[in-house]
Protein backbone atom coordinates (compact mmCIF):
# COMPACT_ATOMS: atom_id res chain seq x y z
CA UNK A 1 0.00 0.00 0.00
CA UNK A 2 1.21 3.25 -1.49
CA UNK A 3 1.25 6.39 0.93
CA UNK A 4 0.22 9.51 -0.92
CA UNK A 5 1.67 12.63 -1.02
CA UNK A 6 -0.67 15.29 -0.81
CA UNK A 7 1.56 17.96 -1.23
CA UNK A 8 3.84 17.48 -3.85
CA UNK A 9 5.87 20.67 -4.09
CA UNK A 10 5.91 21.15 -0.03
CA UNK A 11 8.13 17.23 -0.12
CA UNK A 12 10.24 18.49 -3.08
CA UNK A 13 10.85 22.05 -1.23
CA UNK A 14 11.38 19.90 2.29
CA UNK A 15 13.79 17.58 0.43
CA UNK A 16 15.39 20.60 -1.10
CA UNK A 17 16.21 22.29 2.26
CA UNK A 18 17.69 19.10 3.75
CA UNK A 19 20.10 18.77 0.72
CA UNK A 20 21.15 22.32 1.27
CA UNK A 21 21.79 22.11 4.90
CA UNK A 22 23.62 18.85 4.31
CA UNK A 23 25.93 20.23 1.61
CA UNK A 24 26.45 23.98 4.53
CA UNK A 25 27.34 21.49 7.47
CA UNK A 26 30.04 19.55 4.71
CA UNK A 27 31.61 22.89 3.86
CA UNK A 28 31.43 23.62 7.37
CA UNK A 29 33.10 20.48 8.43
CA UNK A 30 36.01 21.03 5.45
CA UNK A 31 36.87 24.78 6.71
CA UNK A 32 37.45 23.88 9.84
CA UNK A 33 39.44 20.99 8.31
CA UNK A 34 41.38 22.98 6.07
CA UNK A 35 42.12 25.34 8.98
CA UNK A 36 43.39 23.07 11.35
CA UNK A 37 45.79 21.66 8.71
CA UNK A 38 47.01 24.89 7.82
CA UNK A 39 47.45 25.80 11.85
CA UNK A 40 49.67 22.34 12.14
CA UNK A 41 51.47 23.68 9.43
CA UNK A 42 52.71 26.49 10.71
CA UNK A 43 53.39 25.66 14.40
CA UNK A 44 57.28 25.27 14.70
CA UNK A 45 57.83 21.79 17.13
CA UNK A 46 60.83 21.49 18.36
CA UNK A 47 60.60 18.15 19.94
CA UNK A 48 59.87 17.28 23.63
CA UNK A 49 62.32 20.24 25.19
CA UNK A 50 60.06 21.91 27.75
CA UNK A 51 60.74 25.32 28.96
CA UNK A 52 60.19 26.88 32.22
Amino acid sequence: MKRLIRRPQEALLCAKAKRQQQCFICAKAKRQQQSAQSERKSTTHYGNERQF
